[in-house]
């Protein structure tokens, strides 16, 4: 790694360094954490870090550098911004794929996290030296909870509670935990984590957030039902047309724009008269595949 030098033109910029350099490893010339003193206040907008190889910092107004050291100043764009960087090693990658692509709730890496992979080399950024000095094992922020648990298919909920995976998150490693599941259930020949993360990027990140905020079951899905309105006569369903609302009596294709499976709420608005005539979707389309078999 080569030296660095960084401008922070404003106090929040400065902080910002400060702290994830800290986590990374750096000290003053002092010997003193990079968050100690306030060093900002002797330059203000001028203030450039230097960033030496040795893992050591100092510090000097931008015209200094320019001028008498003739070094390339680098300015990271919305470094205040940066919470954490967060390196994936070659221990830890197992259960996942295309780390380098954010999901949309993080909206943008630099506003939030920048993720880098050690195995590849692959960052989000232009600037890999600045990111790689940067780099530091992700820690969860309290300011970043999810406003509530992430949501699982039941199945693989039931196989974390398996093995003990806390449903209340608060993992500050999550790639670890995950990726020691992951290859613990592949030697088991167990696919619950496989069929869920394999070669998808989105649930990838679904399960980082499930294990870092915590998790819960999806909830079950409200039954279906058609409207019959003459027993054993299949043109006689209720067809709604999804773009007018217009109501129709046909068969019972769920296709196109016409609706033939509503719950028992949407029954209710169209007409609470058609309850009467509601049949459960898994009665009516077991009883046609039965019929099916029997044609065969």
């Amino acid at each position: 790694m080569t030296d660095l030098y960084i401008a922070t033109p404003t106090r929040a910029d400065y902080d910002a360094l400060m702290r994830l350099a800290e986590a990374a490893g750096y000290k003053w010339r002092s010997g003193s954490k990079p968050t100690e003193g306030h060093k900002f206040d002797r330059f203000g907008c001028e203030t450039v870090v230097w960033m030496r190889e040795n893992m050591l910092l100092e510090y000097c107004d931008k015209p200094y550098y320019e001028d008498n050291q003739g070094v390339k100043i680098e300015t990271i764009p919305n470094l205040a911004n940066i919470k954490a960087i967060w390196k994936v090693s070659r221990e830890n990658r197992n259960a996942f794929t295309m780390k380098h692509r954010l999901p949309p709730h993080y909206k943008s890496a630099r506003k939030l996290y920048v993720i880098c992979d050690e195995y590849s080399g692959t960052y989000l950024t232009k600037e890999n030296e600045i990111y790689e000095a940067l780099a530091v094992e992700y820690k969860p922020q309290e300011s970043e909870d999810m406003p509530e648990k992430v949501k699982l298919p039941k199945r693989l909920y039931d196989a974390l509670q398996d093995y003990g995976l806390p449903e209340n998150g608060n993992e500050s490693w999550p790639v670890g935990a995950i990726s020691g599941l992951y290859d613990q259930w592949r030697e088991e020949e167990s696919n619950v984590l496989g069929t869920f993360i394999d070669g998808n990027a989105d649930n990838q990140w679904l399960l980082i957030d499930a294990v870092r905020y915590g998790y819960e079951p999806e909830p079950e899905p409200e039954p279906l039902y058609y409207v019959l309105l003459v027993k054993d006569n299949p043109n006689t369903y209720l067809n709604v047309v999804s773009y007018d609302g217009e109501i129709m009596i046909a068969d019972n294709l769920n296709e196109g724009s016409c609706n033939t499976q509503f719950t028992m709420d949407e029954i209710e608005a169209i007409d609470p008269r058609y309850k009467a005539f509601a049949v459960p979707v898994e009665e009516v389309d077991g009883d046609m595949n039965e019929e099916g078999k029997d044609d065969d």
